[in-house]
């Protein structure tokens, strides 16, 4: 009997092609070759796995659940299908992870003043390989003290044809340990170490229903556009390209000279200075209109943003405010791309890369805190909105679908774990343990609230208990969850383990009238899927977990009544975190009611 076929699988545009066995599904041959593709439960409810199907034929391994999750008819869920012949797959909601970091020796080739307050570094990795990044990555210098300053790296050596040379254009920030001590006693051929190349907000060849290119950069932020634009303009693929440039004064716009050359040979080209200071030349177009930042300027240049791809590089604000703004103007979300940048003081507690100190906690080269903060804050913004939605009358199927289409209407495009909603008895159950779908809600009762969306490639998950009526014992266990959660931070932050976290939280929840539920044991966030670095449960980490990697899960269960309550947030340290947690005194003594 002759061998049955090999199939493979190709993920576009650029991704890998492994083969695919015969007997698992499409997910399980893509792991077994140490292919990175996204993925979470693996049961076919949270459509992490959905991808596109381009070319070939697929069947599925089994009929869908009742939870599943829907794709569209060109889709399949990679880890309920396997294919019936090659496959050509794309994922619309990721990319595969950057090229890993690595560190490297570098030597200083030179330094010079491109304005009063920006310099220009330009170092040369010390490798025999040619050093390989992405347009729009950035480095990190690591600085005598042990610690890091990232940079933009503002050329690409591939079109330079310099391979190892690498250029940084550093602002002085009055008194910055580095930008205005450090960099000052720095001279051509110092040597230096560095780690790189880091960062996902990086060229995208674009597709053809994009035809316009708009780029948003403050201050050195242009350094983390300039390669993007240079690539740009190099493959022609666009048939306009415009650069919004926000500075605080007209000189700040170092590199005008290049821009108005590249201006004149390039038809498609055009740059625009946003002047925000009080003094600013009353000569400048955009001045007088009144306009103070760059996305106002792009939205009064009317762009076609449908057919517009825009990337975006500076301060958090502009970042936040350019993308609320242009997708409401009807950009597409998944064509804004963006890399934020803040001062060191700030970036140790947001944008600092992520320093592995556990296997168990590695992260992808993009990951950053600031987006696992963004996430959470979107996500807390999500839980109560969603709980105002809830009902009496309602099952628990139309819950579910209620809460899922708001995450969508929020621009949360899919969900790394189903959403889980539980009424009633059902609140005792674990996310692994079916409930009854068509449970109605009562008018009297309490329900939980589990959310898992990926917020732009962040993993966002939190959940809480809800209570409708006035039943004591609802409230009690709701609090119970609530308020072991708040003691078992504070013990983490302590230095507690992760197995120690749930014993204590273990012996809380007797106090309370509750058992813990060990099942539900805390886990993994990352950016987008965190599987890929492990699914390891919190309870039974040896070790102190890190900071805003772990979600701390607190599931008790009454020990008279058929009921239960749940709450879960990421474990953070950052200064003035408190401030920014929901579980505090204020909030422990109150009814929290939908």
């Amino acid at each position: 009997m002759p061998d049955s076929p090999i199939h493979f699988c190709t993920v576009t545009p650029d991704g890998p092609r492994f083969p695919l066995g015969a007997a698992g599904s499409i997910l399980d041959s893509a792991l077994a070759e140490g292919v990175a593709v996204p993925f979470s439960c693996k049961r076919g409810e949270c459509g992490s796995c959905r991808a596109q199907v381009l070319e070939g034929g697929f069947e599925r391994i089994a009929a869908p659940s009742e939870a599943a999750y829907q794709v569209a008819d060109d889709e399949l869920l990679m880890c309920q299908c396997r294919a019936t012949s090659d496959l050509s797959l794309r994922f619309a909601h990721w990319r595969s992870p950057a090229r890993p970091a690595a560190r490297y020796g570098a030597k200083i080739v030179a330094l010079d003043a491109m304005a009063p307050s920006v310099t220009r570094l330009v170092i040369e990795v010390q490798s025999a390989q040619r050093f390989q990044c992405e347009p729009g990555q950035h480095a990190q210098l690591l600085l005598d003290n042990g610690e890091r300053r990232s940079f933009s790296i503002a050329n690409l050596p591939v079109q330079t044809g310099d391979a190892n040379l690498l250029e940084f254009h550093i602002r002085r920030i009055p008194g910055g340990a580095f930008t205005d001590h450090g960099l000052a006693q720095l001279r051509p051929g110092d040597l230096l170490e560095l780690d790189g190349p880091y960062g996902a907000c990086t060229w995208q060849a674009p597709s053809d229903a994009v035809e316009h290119l708009v780029l948003l950069a403050t201050g050195t932020g242009f350094a983390g556009i300039s390669a993007i634009l240079t690539t740009a303009l190099a493959g022609a693929a666009f048939r306009t390209v415009h650069l919004y440039w926000g500075v605080g004064r007209a000189e700040d716009c170092y590199a005008s000279d290049l821009l108005d050359k590249l201006q004149d040979a390039h038809a498609s080209f055009h740059w625009t200075p946003v002047v925000s200071a009080a003094r600013a030349p009353s000569t400048e177009a955009v001045q007088a209109r009144g306009q103070r930042h760059v996305q106002e300027a792009a939205l009064a240049a009317d762009h076609d943003w449908q057919r517009t791809m825009v990337y975006a590089c500076g301060n958090p604000a502009m970042v936040r405010g350019a993308r609320d703004v242009l997708k409401a103007a009807g950009l597409p979300k998944d064509r804004f791309q963006s890399e934020a940048f803040l001062p060191a003081a700030q970036a140790e507690q947001g944008k600092a890369p992520y320093i592995v100190r556990h296997p168990w906690e590695k992260v992808g080269a993009a990951f950053s805190l600031d987006g696992i903060l963004d996430a959470r804050r979107r996500s807390m913004e999500a839980l109560p909105q969603i709980a105002a939605l809830m009902v009496p009358g309602m099952t628990t199927g139309e819950a579910i679908a209620i809460a899922d289409n708001h995450l969508r209407a929020m621009g949360a495009a899919y969900n790394w774990h189903p959403t889980y909603v539980r009424f009633g008895p059902d609140t005792q159950c674990t996310s692994r343990q079916p409930v009854d779908r068509h449970r109605k809600l009562r008018a009297d009762d309490l329900f939980t609230i589990d959310l898992g969306p990926v917020w732009d490639g962040y993993e966002g998950d939190y959940g809480d208990t809800f209570v409708m009526g006035d039943d004591p014992d609802h409230r009690r266990c709701t609090q119970a969850a609530r308020h072991i959660f708040e003691r078992t931070r504070l013990a983490w932050a302590q230095g507690l383990s992760g197995s120690a976290l749930y014993d204590l939280a273990d012996g809380l929840a007797r106090e309370h009238g509750c058992s813990l539920v060990r099942e539900t044991a805390g886990h993994r966030v990352s950016d987008f899927p965190h599987a890929l670095y492990g699914k390891h449960r919190l309870a039974e980490a040896d070790f102190m977990p890190g900071d805003g990697i772990w979600v701390l899960e607190v599931q008790v269960r009454d020990l008279e009544r058929p009921i239960g309550a749940f709450f879960e947030d990421v474990l953070l340290r950052a200064a003035g975190d408190r401030a920014r947690h929901p579980v505090g005194a204020a909030l422990l003594a109150a009814p929290h009611s939908p």
